[in-house]
């Protein structure tokens, strides 16, 4: 599975989360919703969740593949733990999921607060990591 396919992939995940969107060629977001992007958050809306893939390990020898991946996370303006409640949120969605559209597992990896964006918004970011299917082994 390339990194594009898999942030997709992750992206959709997110959007199973209640009120959480992902529109990656659809009209805008709305303010009250939690927009997910691919890479980079726009400005609008204040709730918002990158997911970008930045590392990866390819094992030939065990056909083991993994990739590391970050979601960045904005909360709503001058709530001081949004960002916090909105990473819970996307781990209790993807923390040890297994066997969905080509991966076979997920765990997080690290967490760190950030301070607030020049709007008041407070961001967080999370790493996981995804082991993905061996394609030879479910042939």
């Amino acid at each position: 599975m390339n990194d594009s396919t898999l942030t997709r992939i992750v992206c959709s995940l997110l959007s199973d989360i209640p009120g959480w969107e992902w529109r990656p060629d659809g009209p805008s977001y709305q303010d009250t919703e939690t927009a997910i992007f691919y890479g980079a958050i726009d400005a609008t809306p204040d709730r918002a969740v990158g997911a970008r893939v930045y590392s990866a390990t390819d094992d030939p020898v065990r056909s083991l593949s993994s990739r590391r991946m970050q979601l960045r996370l904005r909360g709503r303006k001058d709530a001081i733990d949004d960002a916090d409640n909105l990473a819970h949120l996307a781990f209790l969605r993807l923390q040890g999921l297994s066997r969905v559209e080509g991966i076979s597992g997920i765990r997080r990896e690290s967490m760190s607060p950030s301070t607030a964006d020049d709007n008041g918004r407070q961001e967080r970011s999370e790493n996981y990591t995804i082991i993905l299917d061996n394609q030879e082994a479910s042939s």
